[in-house]
């Protein structure tokens, strides 16, 4: 009986010492683990405004053991031969119908989901009524490093018609996923 707990005790050592080892290596070496990714997106058209909607919900995700923060944001549109540069003012965060403002806190072992809603001045949204492929991308600069975010989507003429140049209300969804470069 003395054996087995002999050996019950080197077998709990041999399990507890890894362990500690991890929960100190943690304790030690604090770091967010932030990634941020859209997983649908639609654009609608309204005949009376100035410019299409393009809405989104964002996923935003720290799996680290120390909290972060989005400092700030900017974005980036691409159409066929082309680059916009959006401002801020471009977009917007919302969670629940309010405007969330930069630095966003991103608590540590999180996950958020905010709705995002982008607007395109007139250049950018005489470069989203170009037939052809397109892309967004959303930066957000962090404490340590930068996130960024994107979507693509490939408008036909048919979709252009729709999208920009229809007198009746018109919204589509896309499947945001770029092709791998």
């Amino acid at each position: 009986m003395k054996t087995w707990g002999v050996y019950l005790g080197i077998l709990g050592a041999l399990i507890a010492v890894p362990k500690g080892a991890l929960d100190l290596v943690t304790q030690l070496w604090l770091r967010p683990d932030t990634s941020v990714m859209i997983k649908s997106v639609k654009i609608t058209h309204v005949p009376k405004l100035p410019s299409e909607i393009v809405e989104f919900p964002l996923v935003v995700m720290n799996l680290g053991n120390r909290d972060d923060a989005l400092l700030g944001r900017s974005a980036t549109f691409t159409g066929p031969g082309e680059v916009v540069n959006l401002s801020e003012d471009d977009f917007g965060l919302f969670e629940n119908g309010t405007k969330i403002e930069v630095p966003l806190l991103v608590t540590k072992a999180t996950l958020r989901a905010y709705d995002v809603s982008v607007t395109f001045g007139p250049k950018a949204r005489q470069l989203a009524a170009t037939p052809g492929p397109h892309k967004l991308e959303l930066s957000f600069p962090g404490v340590t490093q930068s996130y960024s975010a994107n979507f693509c989507f490939t408008l036909k003429n048919t979709d252009v018609e729709d999208l920009f140049e229809s007198d009746q209300v018109k919204t589509k969804s896309f499947d945001p996923k770029c092709a791998k470069s």
